[in-house]
């Protein structure tokens, strides 16, 4: 029976985010999908015993994990230079965090272009590693995988990859499913009445500045930010001074569960993603399995995974904010509402991990 080892990173990064939070569905998924035809070991970075026990608990049939000496820190630095690869048969990463070298069969995942194509709303470390790990994709993967046709196409313009592209996008989690205490969830929380939404984590370029510019513009309408701080120095305090909105009317929660954040969320009155840039855009699919109204920026892999089942608004500029204005004014009309509520559930049915894991799984079978 082969085995695979998974790189786990993501999933015990200090901020998850979206990929860590595909990764650890995918994963799930794969280990029931593949169970007694293939071993899958995971691996990660110097951690806790505390925390490979969580990671366990997360992914039961996993057949055992492994952990390095090293810390990721200074993993993620060693890997870009192809120093302290593990020497295995074949590799799967949900992630750049990659161990990519000559050796064995890599598949390795990469989630957005952002690097390439924005490299202004990341860190210029972040962007120097994920080009160098990007450079070491291109010279030693068998298999690429991308979430979305749209990053295909614009990873496709920077890195050489010819057919060795697959799309494996991702779908709401089962876990996030609403809770019978929700209102009270909600109240210790200090969520108001009335709001709508913001999931993500607090970068440049997901366009928080957009939004809370957008909503100065519109009378008494709050927003919950829900996500945690990751790079690029964003402030929400600072956010709002600069835009002007009422400071009581912006909620910040950070980072919530499952459960929480399906309180919150599915009592929203809309999700917005004004993000200038993604790869998948994965709240945008959690909150149509609620049946919670998106509108969303016309980045073309958000445009790509909603359908036409959000509204859609291009953010730049002046121009940008009072649209998106517009935008959250028009979701007062509860036939919209209804209207958006119902098409996304329907579109977000389209997604399952399960058919996700098959096509990863399918993709093992090309290196057997």
């Amino acid at each position: 029976m082969k085995t695979t080892t998974v790189i786990l990173d993501q999933v015990v990064a200090p901020v998850p985010g979206g990929i860590g939070r595909y990764a650890l569905n995918l994963v799930r998924a794969l280990t029931t999908r593949v169970y007694g035809t293939r071993k899958l070991v995971g691996f990660v970075p110097r951690v806790s015993h505390d925390t490979v026990r969580q990671l366990e608990e997360f992914i039961p049939m996993l057949d055992g994990i492994d952990v390095s000496p090293f810390p990721r820190a200074l993993l993620a630095r060693a890997w870009a230079r192809g120093v302290a690869v593990p020497k295995r048969e074949t590799t799967y990463s949900p992630s750049l965090f990659a161990p990519l070298t000559e050796h064995g069969q890599h598949i390795v995942t990469i989630h957005d272009a952002v690097p390439w194509t924005h490299p202004e709303t990341l860190t210029a470390r972040d962007v120097r590693w994920h080009r160098a790990m990007g450079e070491r994709a291109r010279r030693f993967a068998d298999i690429i995988v991308v979430p979305t046709d749209a990053v295909a196409s614009r990873l496709s313009t920077f890195l050489s990859l010819g057919d060795r592209i697959r799309v494996i996008g991702g779908a709401p989690t089962s876990d996030l499913v609403v809770p019978l205490d929700s209102e009270s969830r909600r109240t210790a929380l200090g969520v108001p009445d009335a709001y709508i939404t913001f999931v993500g984590t607090l970068e440049p370029r997901k366009g928080l500045a957009q939004l809370l510019t957008a909503l100065a513009r519109i009378d008494d309408l709050p927003l919950v930010i829900i996500g945690p701080s990751g790079w690029g120095g964003v402030s929400i305090d600072e956010l709002v001074r600069r835009t002007g909105i009422a400071p009581s009317r912006v909620h910040a929660l950070g980072r919530l569960d499952d459960s929480d954040l399906a309180a919150v969320l599915s009592a929203s009155r809309g999700l917005v993603i004004p993000s200038i840039e993604e790869g998948f855009g994965l709240p945008v699919l959690e909150a149509m399995s609620l049946g919670v109204p998106v509108i969303h920026s016309t980045a073309e892999a958000l445009i790509e995974v909603a359908g036409q089942s959000a509204i859609a608004v291009d953010v730049h500029g002046t121009n940008g904010t009072i649209k998106l204005a517009e935008a959250l004014t028009g979701l007062d009309d509860e036939t919209l509402r209804r209207d958006l509520a119902s098409r996304g559930r329907a579109r977000a049915a389209e997604f399952s991990w399960e058919a996700s894991a098959a096509r990863l799984a399918a993709v093992f079978d090309e290196l057997s």
